[in-house]
């Protein structure tokens, strides 16, 4: 995502031991063969894994278009192999598994380090923080602590996301733990979305030309208002991937995501119910 760069670090500064984590898993999976795909707006990462996976006859690296979100799973999976998958299906079913730089990192740290999954490198990042950053910060403490031994942020902050600026999460509070999943702290001086107000749909199109599973946003949003969860499934709409691609081009500023989450996470209850 946007402004997220922890994994680009990584890759930079620890890429000898990812590539270890990923020889590990390949042990594991003796038929397999890995395929590291970076964006090509990451040519210095792409340049190092390249050197240093050249003698690998199982580890590739695919330099991939940057175009977000080509990072996704199910994204990831067809631009590597052009295989698809659906929200009805694990990776696995098409014979692949998916892991990021910081899972590798993470497996290399349990094999040959005996360690524990107990730390986590984030980025510190926004306008309206003092000193952007990544940092290696141990799970369980603070995300208010983590921010002010960054050097905290501006008078002017407004906002805080966990996660990023499309797919992240804001935060009423930052007195919460960092998690296994947690990524970055973003601090912003401007509430994009509470400066424009929200309007009536007008119908151009622009989140069915957005939407990288090829859905039709605008219908699925209008079944989740009539609470009608049959027809939001006939729509396909399990298959939001939750990027946030069709609420960032809405020019009527509906939250068209946050939306779908519900709906998904309705039509989840209803399932496990019958």
């Amino acid at each position: 995502e946007p402004y997220l760069t922890s994994d680009y670090r990584l890759m930079l500064e620890r890429n000898e031991e990812i590539i270890k984590g990923i020889k590990a898993v390949l042990k594991a999976l003796p038929n397999a063969k890995a395929v590291i795909g970076i964006e090509n707006n990451k040519p210095e990462a792409i340049k190092i894994l390249d050197e240093k996976t050249s003698s690998e006859d199982k580890i590739s690296v695919c330099p991939l278009k940057t175009k977000y979100p080509q990072g996704g799973e199910r994204q990831l999976i067809y631009a590597i192999t052009g295989r698809k998958i659906n929200s009805k299906m694990l990776p696995a079913d098409k014979g692949c598994i998916v892991l990021n730089t910081a899972s590798c990192y993470a497996i290399y740290e349990a094999v040959y380090k005996n360690m524990p999954l107990i730390h986590k490198v984030m980025t510190i990042t926004g306008e309206a923080v003092h000193s952007p950053c990544n940092v290696d910060v141990p799970l369980g403490v603070s995300h208010s602590y983590v921010l002010e031994k960054c050097g905290g942020a501006k008078d002017d902050v407004v906002k805080f996301i966990s996660g990023g600026p499309m797919m992240g999460m804001a935060m009423s509070s930052l007195n919460v733990p960092v998690v296994k999943t947690s990524s970055s702290i973003l601090a912003f001086s401007k509430d994009d979305v509470a400066a424009l107000p929200q309007s009536a749909c007008i119908h151009c199109g622009r989140c069915v030309k957005a939407c990288p599973q090829i859905l039709v946003p605008q219908m699925i949003a209008k079944a989740v208002r009539s609470q009608n969860m049959d027809r939001f499934d006939e729509l396909g709409g399990m298959e939001c991937i939750e990027c946030g691609c069709c609420t960032y081009v809405c020019p009527a500023k509906i939250p068209l995501t946050q939306m779908f989450k519900l709906g998904k996470a309705e039509l989840r209850s209803m399932r496990s119910k019958n």
